[in-house]
């Protein structure tokens, strides 16, 4: 027999006050993020998901057309958190230089506040064999790439360089800097590594 919303939840006899839809949904996104950032699309199953939001597995199908259907909405909710901050961190900044200067001293702070929204898109792009996820990576890759290219379009890139340029590549940057800084490099934890990247990034780019 399925269980209802108020039925206990796996890990506890105790009963589960009853949410809203919504608010049902929301709890279920925000368990299912770290999990799939840890785990990715293939290694956290739907038991594994239920049992991080607290609900029961028949809970976690009312709400979301099985793990495809819930991953597809992490990942969107990825890309709406990742472009609002990113307006968020250059706003009020005027000039491809100083946007450039700004995003790249906050790799450091995005990498912690966004590990897992950036991880989770690295998961997506991995899941070869599911052409709706992919799809859904894809766009929200796209819709970041090009929050970061509207911030550089004007003055102050080098003669010849596209805006689309500049945002994909800083894209490249952090999505590659997600993947990689759970293994600890030493060259990239030197004190002087991020002004040195910021100093190749406005070498490159900015005029």
């Amino acid at each position: 027999m399925v269980k209802s919303e108020s039925d206990s939840s796996p890990a506890s006899s105790t009963p589960r006050r009853r949410l809203p839809p919504a608010e049902r949904r929301a709890q279920i996104l925000e368990a299912a993020l770290p999990c799939f950032a840890r785990r990715g699309y293939v290694g956290a199953g739907t038991r594994d998901l239920a049992r991080a939001a607290g609900i029961t597995e028949p809970i976690l199908y009312r709400h979301f057309d099985g793990k495809a259907g819930l991953f597809e909405a992490v990942v969107s909710g990825a890309g709406d958190r990742l472009t609002s901050m990113l307006s968020a961190t250059v706003g009020g900044t005027k000039g491809a230089p100083h946007r450039l200067r700004v995003l790249a001293e906050a790799l450091p702070r995005i990498l912690g506040e966004h590990r897992d929204e950036l991880r989770v898109l690295n998961a997506a792009a991995l899941a070869h064999e599911e052409p709706a996820i992919l799809r859904a990576a894809s766009h929200c890759a796209q819709r970041i790439g090009r929050a970061l290219a509207a911030a550089f379009r004007g003055t102050g890139l080098k003669p010849g360089v596209r805006a689309e340029t500049a945002g994909f590549l800083l894209l490249e940057v952090g999505l590659g800097a997600a993947m990689l800084r759970p293994l600890a490099i030493q060259e990239m934890e030197a004190d002087d590594y991020v002004e040195r990247v910021i100093r190749a990034l406005l070498g490159g780019l900015a005029g």
